[in-house]
């Protein structure tokens, strides 16, 4: 899928047709970068997890721990890249988040965002969400990748809710009759 970006050179409004993989779209993205955002490629390659390490990098010290275990669970194993949002100054005390695509075999691909907040009672607090597009029904989704989930009632008219723990949920959203967009979220404190 290509991806038409506009954005103002000197002066003059650019309009170009990207493709996410494409040089341009990298060169784009880089040449457009805040520099409180770190782009990471390939963070599942190697026995390091690079979001913890890149996290350390930037001055965040006292969610590392939460960070490595969250990111752990979401990207080991899978093909992976990141979105760190960072501050650039006095990143220990304020909120960090991750945004990443990760591809596991036999799943779907995922958008998954983690978010971590220190100064807490427990040092840092933090949740994920992961976003995913089945082709398949809802019921059969929810049977299949979601076992032990009980059902927990709709959320409004439209998104059922499963419970798979204390603060963990999955939000099922069905998109036609053979398809459905989950959103597992779990909170951790």
């Amino acid at each position: 899928m290509a991806l038409k970006l506009s954005m103002v050179v000197g002066g003059l409004a650019v309009l170009a047709a990207l493709s996410p993989g494409s040089a341009s779209a990298q060169a784009g993205a880089q040449a457009n970068a805040d520099p409180g955002v770190k782009h990471l490629r390939n963070i599942a390659d190697g026995t390091q997890n690079k979001i913890t390490a890149q996290m350390l990098a930037s001055g965040v010290r006292t969610c590392t721990g939460r960070i490595d275990q969250v990111t752990n669970f979401l990207t080991r194993g899978t093909q992976s890249s990141a979105l760190l949002f960072v501050p650039e100054r006095d990143a220990d005390n304020m909120m960090v988040s991750m945004s990443a695509e990760v591809q596991a075999e036999g799943v779907p691909r995922a958008y998954v965002s983690a978010t971590f907040s220190p100064n807490t009672a427990m040092g840092c607090s933090g949740m994920y969400e992961s976003v995913q597009y089945w082709n398949e029904s809802c019921n059969i989704v929810a049977a299949k990748s979601f076992k032990g989930g009980t059902p927990a009632g709709p959320l409004g008219s439209e998104i059922a809710i499963l419970n798979i723990g204390p603060s963990a949920r999955v939000f099922l959203i069905r998109a036609t009759s053979n398809s459905c967009v989950t959103i597992k979220k779990e909170v951790l404190r």
